[in-house]
Order: C-alpha cells, then structure tokens, then sequence
C-alpha cells in the first residue's frame, strides 16, 4: 500500500465496546492486568469459557485510559475457524478489500509509516478456536512497532515470546450473587427478595463455581423459575440453565455450547482424560489423574493450559487440579455417552483403596492416619455409591480402611453406607467380616449397643482370631457392653483385646483396650479404679502417638474426678482431652468432655455453659447420639440454666450455642473457669454472703432482716447486689448459686 495520510482512527469496527451491563467485582483482576500492561508489551487473559475475561479485559482498558495508546478492539468471536485474523485486525483499523497476505502488509504499513498516532493497544477477543493464526498475527503486531501492546483473551495461551499470561478465575460467591440479582432482577422486577430467595441464589452461585456466564444464564431462568425452584434442578445443570441473549456468538449462547467450544478442539487422548477426570469429586494429584484417567505430565499441562482445568494446591503444597462443576457435567455425560463410565469408576474405586490401603485391615494408627484425609470425603461418597451398585466387596474394605474418618466426620451416614454394602455382600468372607467391624463400631455411637453385638459375633466367627480386625472387634465388643450396662463383660471383651493387639505388636491398639476397661470401670461406678487404670494407659497411648487413646484416657479420667467431687482436677483432665482430640478433629469422645465442663461451668457461669451445651448437642453434624452420662450433663446444663436465666433467656442463648463450633464452645468454657479464678468466690461482701445463705435457706427478705437485725429494704439492697455481681436475675438463681457454692466449700474440706 502506498504511503500517504493515515486514515482516521477507527471509529466502527475497531471502537472499544460500551458495556451494556453493570460490571461486579473483579477490581484485584482489572489492577493486575493494568500492571502486567504496563510492565511487558503482550498480555494474554486466560480462563474457561463463560468466565468474564472480556469483561475484564475492557475493565483494565478503561481503567488504563490512555496510558497505553489510544485502544482498538479486534472481535474475533466474529470470524470462524480457519478465517484469517489478519483481515480482522485491518478492519478494526479501516483497512478493507484485503487478502490475508495483503492485509498482513496494510497492518504494518499502518504501524510503520503513521497510521498509529503514537502508543496503540490492540485488544484481541476470543483468540482460542483461531489461536495459531492470532499468535503470528500478534507477533507480527509486536516486531512492527515498539509502541504497540497487545492484551488478548484466550481460553489458553498463545505462546508467544514475552507473553505475560494472567488466569481469570470465578467470581467469589458474593459478587456472584450480586451478579445474579442484578440480571434477575432486569427480568423480571417482581421476583421476591426473601431469605429463602437469597439463601436459594447463593447455594446457586456456590454450584454454578461463580462462573458468571452460568450464573447468568441461571438469572435468565427468573423469568419462569424462583431461585428455590430453580436449585434442585441443577443436578442437571447443562439443561436447566436459560439461553444468553441472540446478539451474543452461537458459543456463547448456551453453557453446554461455550464447554464445547474448548472440549471439541481436543485430540482423542487429552479428551478421554478430560473426560475420565470427571469421576473425581474434589481436587486430585497428578498421580490419581494417572491411576484413574490415564493421564500424562503432558495431557495435564495441555488441560490446563486450554483452561478445562484448574490448579490449586493441598494442604501438604502439592499441585492439584479440578474440574469446574459445569465441565465435570458435561465430561461425565461424554463417558455416559461412550460407554466408558464404569470403566473410570473402577479404577476410581481401586485409586482410593490403594490411598487407603484397603487391601488389608489397616491397624489402629494406620486407620486414624486415614482419619485424616476429610478432604477426600467426595470421592469416597463417589466411590461407595458406585461399589454398591457394582463392586461391594471392593466397598467394605475400603469403609473398614477409613471407619475413623466416617468415625469422626459422618457416623449415621457411615452406617447407612456400611449397612448397605453388608445386604449387597452375603457372602461370609473377610470382607464381610470388615464391614460387620464397621458396622458395630458406628453402630456403638449411635448406643445400639445390642446391635453392635450382633455385628461382632458374626464378625468374630468369620475372622481369623489373631488378625488385626478381630482384635478390632473385641475392642468395639468391650465398649458396647460398657455402654450397655455390663461393665464385667466390657472388662473381659476390653482384656481380650489388649491380649491380641499385644499378640499384634500394635502399641495403640494395646493402650485402647486399656482404655477401655477404665471406661468400664467409670461406667461400673468404680471411678477410684477407673482412675488408676487410665493413669496406666494414658503414658501406653502417649508413646504410641495415639491422640484418641491419649483423649479417651483423660476424658473419662475427667469424669471420674468430677464424679468424686475433686472438680479443679477434672477441669484440668477434661480440657486437656479437648485440646488433644480437637488436633484430629474427633467430635464423640470431645463432646462428652464438654458436656461435663459444661455441666461444671452451669451454676457459676449459665450463658457460657448452655452455649457450649446447644454446641455440643449438635456434635458439629456428624451424627451419633450421646450415651446416658452425657446426656444427663446436658439435661443438667439446660434445666439449671433455664432456672437461672429463665425460658426466654435460655432460648436465645441455645439458638446462639448452637452455632458455635466445638473449639469456640472450648475457649468459652476456658474463658469463663480463667475469669472465676482470677476473681475471689467471695466477689460478694461478707453481709452479702449472709444474705445469700439465708434466701438459700427459703427465708424472705422480712425473716432475714429480723434474723439480722436490719431494715427490709437493706436486704432488698443486698440481694440486689448480690444478683447484679453475680449476673443472676432471681431470687431462686441466687439460692442455686449459694448451695453450689456450699457443695463446693464442703468438697475442698473432704479433700483437705
């Protein structure tokens, strides 16, 4: 093209597009990409499809202004497949009637000879389906002039020297939310903002992965569907979700047709893996993505790069990777589709019982190690759900090898999982046999203590007596009869285990059995044995790094204490045990120490006990019912503090506890015992003290000030004071106060 003036700045074609909506969030994105602009000449957004990149690429632009050069937008969601990217970036430029080698001429004579008014900023839209062309095309941009940056979207990237690659994630949950209003609302105004809408819309968005074109869509739904109808049906997410608008490209329409957009560019291999990762129900590793979906170093590199997944990292800094809700939909319909399913749930399946180590009876340690990994609660759901269907043998003795993670994250649902894989599994083998040790021990939790009988009889006869799971057994044995009021039975069953974890070599093992028989003792009312035995057993599970051994032994130590009235060393044995078991997260022996802080704490201190009480009722959702002891604590807990407090104050404060956590309940009670300790019992003047072992006595306010020689409205004065120090809001709560007090005062002198 001859030289000569530059033709007017783009004003059609090349214009960088209004925003015809509002815009949520993203500022920490907009100020990176603003920064990255600034630092290196080519920028590439990436992100999965329906992420918002372009909406963020406009932000940045806007909040760059001119900083970078006057912008100009290159639409290439506009051009298909195979169509040259050159003859777009002319037209953005008022450069028409060209070839693709003519255009490729045009642009540089533009960039060289003037067209460019100083600094230009390309920004290139929707690069992925044209992506090789968009990279020599860009590259071709870069080397025809120094002034010239570039920022691209791209579901990868182009790899091109000096790209500077930024991810754009999800929307975080609020934004999502705000997002999903806004477009419902434009929809359809009459749509009711209520709770349940809002609580609806979040559990949406949560699902959706914040990804706002499916968030949109869900919102396009409004006009037909509230928020709560529109929830349950997202199990089939792909169908539910509305149509985005007609003047949006073909592939930005629909969800399923943006997903196909990036998954139908994959070679066979790196779609089978795609597609085979869908069985995985939370993060995984590059060894689980090789185990399950065949893939390789390179597949993964390529997937992600394409942005069909995600990366993250674990608690131990190891590189994960996952799929968007939405994809994983839509990979798992490709395996329905080609008949590959049970194939990859397979070897899902036998992924987990190598992780678990589920081709043996894990012993104690190894199973409490197992107890651990909460993290790979989905997949394990994932995995039995399919062994109940097709591989239950495959199924119990992976429940046998994580019984402490169902133990300690989801008892009932544990049961229900394990009751189920034993009427699909009749056969009378070792795997049955594993489930059935599952089975009592869950079953123990829930105090069917003659159901867990019956589980490990037939366990017993089923198993080799010197194997791991028979000790196992004999254990769960011990602590059902504790429970179910036959301490003697309990004694012999918990001296039958510890002979064969002995006979085992397993040292944590050993110290539970002792455990066991102080917990017999306790329940056998023979507390100053219980105490001597969990003394003994207490070192035993310290050096075999057993923490539940370690809780179980000051727990029940603890109520042994508070039951021979010896109340500061219970204290200090109880909220021992809650810091040692609150290290691996177990809720049932924790609960039991609580509740009988709590059952401590109730007279000195009713609002902090009956929190920690409504905490613990809860058992943080993990099921499992308290056995009588506990439950009388916390029967004890309410209708003390109902008295001190009275019915209306007792119902807040329980509706309060009951959202607590069990570390927070822990640092309340420890909280309150510090403040009453660091304050004298004797907080009330002496005359004060009188007065309140008078109305402790049921005298009224005339016989106490005859007895004492004052004025009616001086002792009116007194018990008022004594409440307002105290906190207590009647005269029966003072007289609950001073007889606890007396009880207290009359153990010190017996201990003296």
């Amino acid at each position: 093209m001859a030289t000569g003036s530059a033709p007017a700045p783009p004003r059609g074609p090349g214009r960088v597009p209004a925003s015809a909506s509002s815009f949520r969030g993203r500022a920490q994105e907009v100020a990176a990409v603003v920064e990255a602009l600034a630092a290196g000449r080519l920028v590439t957004l990436t992100g999965p499809g329906g992420v918002g990149k372009t909406r963020v690429a406009l932000a940045a632009v806007g909040a760059a202004g001119e900083r970078f050069g006057r912008p100009v937008f290159v639409d290439l969601t506009r051009i298909g497949e195979g169509s040259p990217v050159s003859l777009a970036v002319a037209e953005s430029l008022g450069l028409r009637d060209l070839t693709d080698e003519s255009a490729r001429s045009a642009i540089l004579w533009w960039l060289e000879a003037g067209g460019a008014p100083g600094q230009v900023l390309f920004v290139v839209d929707n690069a992925e389906h044209v992506l090789q062309d968009a990279a020599s095309v860009v590259a071709l941009l870069l080397a025809g002039s120094e002034d010239c940056r570039i920022l691209v979207t791209s579901r990868q990237p182009l790899r091109v020297a000096g790209e500077r690659v930024l991810a754009v994630g999800p929307l975080p949950v609020d934004d999502a939310e705000a997002l999903f209003w806004d477009r419902a609302l434009a929809l359809r105004p009459s749509l009711r903002d209520t709770r349940e809408a809002r609580e609806a819309s979040r559990a949406l968005c949560t699902r959706l992965d914040g990804l706002p074109l499916a968030v949109e869509l869900a919102a396009a739904r409004a006009s037909v569907l509230t928020p709560q109808e529109l929830l349950p049906r997202l199990d089939r997410r792909l169908a539910a979700l509305g149509t985005g608008p007609t003047t949006a490209p073909a592939r930005h329409r629909t969800l399923r047709a943006c997903i196909a957009g990036s998954v139908d560019t994959l070679g066979a291999q790196e779609r089978a893996v795609f597609e085979a990762c869908a069985v995985f129900a939370s993060p995984f590793d590059a060894e689980a993505a090789a185990a399950v979906a065949g893939a390789t170093l390179d597949h993964l590199e390529e997937l992600v790069l394409r942005s069909l997944l995600q990366t993250g990292e674990d608690v131990r800094g190891r590189t994960t990777f996952r799929l968007l809700e939405s994809l994983r939909e839509f990979a798992r319909e490709g395996l329905e589709a080609s008949g590959t399913l049970e194939g990859a749930q397979r070897r899902h399946l036998a992924w987990l019982g190598s992780v678990f180590g589920a081709g043996t009876f894990p012993s104690v340690l190894e199973a409490s190690r197992a107890g651990e990994r909460s993290d790979l609660l989905p997949d394990l759901r994932a995995a039995l759900d399919f062994a109940v269907r097709a591989a239950p043998a495959e199924g119990l003795r992976l429940m046998a090898a994580t019984r402490e993670l169902w133990f300690r994250n989801g008892q009932d649902e544990g049961l229900g999982r394990a009751l189920r894989l034993l009427e699909r599994h009749p056969a009378r083998d070792e795997a049955r046999a594993a489930g059935l040790v599952v089975a009592a021990n869950l079953r123990t939790v829930r105090q069917e203590t003659e159901l867990a009988g019956a589980h490990v009889d037939e366990a017993l006869a089923l198993l080799d007596p010197r194997s791991a799971a028979a000790a196992e057994a004999l254990f769960y044995r011990a602590v059902s009869r504790a429970l179910g009021h036959d301490p003697e039975g309990a004694d012999r069953a918990a001296v039958a285990a510890m002979e064969a974890y002995t006979s085992l070599g397993d040292a944590a093992g050993r110290s539970r059995a002792l455990c066991a028989r102080g917990m017999a003792a306790v329940w056998g009312h023979r507390e100053q044995d219980a105490l001597e035995i969990l003394e003994a057993a207490y070192p035993l599970a310290a050096e075999a790094g057993d923490a539940f051994a370690q809780g179980i032994a000051l727990t029940y130590g603890g109520l042994a204490e508070s039951t021979l009235g010896r109340s500061a060393e219970a204290r200090d044995r109880l909220f021992r045990a809650v810091e040692v078991l609150a290290g691996i997260r177990d809720v049932t022996m924790r609960a039991i120490a609580l509740a009988r802080l709590a059952a401590l704490t109730v007279r000195r201190d009713p609002t902090t006990a009956a929190r920690a009480a409504a905490a613990v009722s809860r058992r943080e959702g993990a099921g499992g019912r308290f056995h009588e002891i506990s439950s009388a604590d916390l029967d004890h807990v309410r209708a003390t503090a109902e008295l001190l407090l009275g019915p209306g104050g007792l119902a807040a404060v329980w509706g309060a506890g009951e959202k607590l956590r069990f570390a927070d309940a822990a640092e309340e009670l420890r909280a309150a015992w510090d403040a009453h300790d660091a304050e004298s019992p004797a907080a009330l003047t002496a005359r004060e003290l009188e007065v309140a072992e008078l109305v402790r006595s049921g005298l009224g306010n005339a016989a106490i000030a005859e007895r004492l020689t004052l004025s009616a409205r001086t002792v009116e004065n007194h018990v008022a004071h004594a409440l307002a120090k105290l906190g207590l809001r009647s005269r029966s709560a003072l007289a609950v106060w001073a007889a606890e007090r007396s009880a207290e005062r009359a153990s010190s002198a017996r201990q003296r």
